[in-house]
């Protein structure tokens, strides 16, 4: 994993060489506080088995990472990224309707997301932009956890590489000398589960066991700062 993610790192510095002479480059560093709001098909995943149930609910998470943006035209740019996405979970768990148990997890991935972006200026330096795109993210740990009070326990394989839908809307206020800020939400749909959780209740003499897949959809709050723009012309 530590080769993969030096290689993604070398990789967008590279574009970022191969495209400064050209256009518009602007690198930029981003924060994404990622939300628990079961809205658009964010929701919970539910636990099943025979005699144990319950509920996997996203709780508050974490993104961020740093973004190369290339502008094409003044209204038009192109976004790619690197993020270390950490993804938390709180699973509320019942066994044969009598003993109760909470577990929490996290899991950790790595993302890199590549959007097209379409401005529309509002003023002589805000902006609106609405983007679409794609993310891919690589696993960086799998799921191993233990109620405090021992009674339940959680396992889970991550996929490996997952792919997502990305979408995307945001305000940009933009200065000569500061940088940009921007301010956004970005919706997260991965084309398949998260992963497989387990969870077992470890009560001696009645272990049981339930299943359910983890959802990796999310809503973020997009947080970034860009730094000043560089304008260079390619030599002939």
């Amino acid at each position: 994993m530590k080769k993969l993610v030096t290689y993604i790192i070398l990789c967008l510095f590279s574009l970022h060489f191969a495209y400064s002479q050209e256009g518009l480059i602007t690198f930029g560093l981003q924060y994404k506080p990622i939300l628990p709001f079961k809205i658009l098909n964010v929701s919970d995943s539910k636990l099943e088995g025979d005699g144990l149930a319950g509920t996997i609910s996203p709780t508050l998470g974490h993104n961020f990472g740093a973004i190369i943006r290339r502008g094409f035209t003044k209204n038009i740019s192109l976004e790619a990224g690197l993020n270390y996405n950490l993804r938390n979970f709180k699973v509320n768990a019942t066994l044969d309707d009598t003993l109760d148990g909470e577990l929490n997890f996290g899991v950790v991935t790595y993302e890199i997301p590549i959007q097209g972006l379409v401005y529309v200026r509002l003023s002589d330096q805000f902006y609106m932009n609405v983007a679409t795109g794609f993310s891919m993210n690589f696993r960086a740990s799998d799921i191993g956890t233990t109620s405090d009070d021992k009674n339940f326990s959680a396992l889970g394989r991550i996929q490996t590489v997952n792919l997502a839908y990305v979408a995307n809307i945001g305000f940009e206020f933009r200065t000569k000398e500061s940088g940009y800020f921007y301010l956004g939400a970005t919706l997260t749909n991965p084309f398949r589960p998260l992963g497989l959780v387990q969870v077992k209740s470890e009560v001696e003499f009645n272990s049981k066991t339930a299943l359910a897949d983890l959802s990796g959809n999310y809503i973020s709050v997009d947080l970034r700062y860009f730094f000043h723009e560089n304008k260079q012309k390619r030599a002939k």
